[in-house]
């Protein structure tokens, strides 16, 4: 009985300690979308939602509506095209983000939702949205389960969730060269930069989830820059710079020098370039529908993979026609 209690207690903990301030964010992403210049720290989103709008147009199907679940300054509403969609709803938890001006494509209309951070999609009818989408925004979610599991609730029967987010070894140089630099000045280490889903994770999430179908793919996508200063003025500007919400410490002005010697030590190119690496994940999952295809039975195949070669080579020549 009291191991029982003891558990849930740590339950209730977990449930209650968030990993990152989704407050801090929002200004954060607000700021980033009040700087002059701000389109200049588009690219990276602009060049994963293209690749996300390549794997949207691979589904053979039309969807009336999209639900696009973070959607920033509308990355995504540039790449789809009337083909795919005819609606797109466009939500996101930053204001600044939805005022940002936009050029709807033809032949689609939109709207706004402005999202709120304890609610995210309560406004959402069951069964309401054909696609879901969401192009790197997930990985600033505390509660993944609990969001995965709405999405599902208002996808249409047979609807599909599509997206992208961070995964593990993301701007993984710059982790290291902070951490070494402030283990050499102060002793310790603080974190600075956020976690990271797996691959093996975000599957287990989508199918506790009940999604169907899963499919997961991953890019590795490499920046260069001049200095390591110019790195953290561009994730500034995607508004991607730290909020964990354990309020970690400032860094010291001799700790970023140092951290910048290391950079380069490190992982400098020949010609004097620093890489910065974001490893993309790539996920869809479908709700589950009675319309979808159920695998056959094990044991129902007729033929063996062993023959496989045999199959392809018989299929390259096939026997001449009989004369008879």
């Amino acid at each position: 009985m009291l191991c029982t209690r003891i558990l849930s207690s740590r339950r209730r903990l977990l449930r209650s300690v968030a990993t990152f301030s989704a407050k801090r964010k929002v200004v954060q992403r607000n700021r980033a979308c009040g700087f002059p210049d701000h389109h200049h720290y588009d690219y990276l989103r602009d060049n994963i939602a293209e690749a996300l709008t390549d794997r949207m147009s691979d589904i053979a199907r039309d969807f009336p509506t999209i639900l696009d679940l973070g959607c920033g300054k509308g990355h995504m509403y540039k790449h789809i095209n009337s083909h795919v969609t005819s609606h797109v709803i466009e939500c996101d938890t930053a204001q600044g983000c939805l005022d940002v001006p936009r050029t709807p494509p033809e032949g689609i209309t939109t709207e706004q939702v402005l999202l709120q951070q304890d609610s995210l999609l309560s406004e959402f009818q069951d069964n309401s949205q054909d696609m879901v989408v969401s192009n790197l925004w997930l990985h600033w979610v505390n509660d993944l389960p609990g969001l995965f599991k709405e999405v599902n609730r208002v996808l249409t029967p047979d609807g599909v969730f599509i997206g992208s987010m961070f995964s593990t070894d993301t701007i993984y140089q710059l982790r290291v060269s902070l951490q070494q630099a402030e283990l050499e000045r102060t002793g310790g280490i603080s974190p600075h930069i956020s976690p990271f889903v797996t691959a093996q994770d975000l599957g287990s999430l989508l199918h506790a989830a009940k999604f169907c179908m899963i499919t997961l793919d991953s890019d590795l996508v490499t920046t260069g820059y001049p200095d390591m200063y110019y790195i953290m003025e561009d994730l500034k500007g995607m508004g991607e710079n730290s909020c964990l919400g354990s309020g970690a410490p400032f860094l010291r002005r001799d700790v970023l020098t140092a951290a910048s010697a290391i950079y380069k030590s490190l992982y400098a190119e020949p010609d004097g370039t620093l890489p910065l690496s974001f490893n993309v994940l790539y996920f869809i999952g479908w709700k589950e529908s009675a319309a979808q295809g159920v695998p056959k039975p094990r044991g129902s195949q007729t033929m063996s993979i062993a023959d496989l070669d045999q199959i392809m080579e018989d299929l390259r020549n096939p026997p001449a026609p009989s004369n008879s």
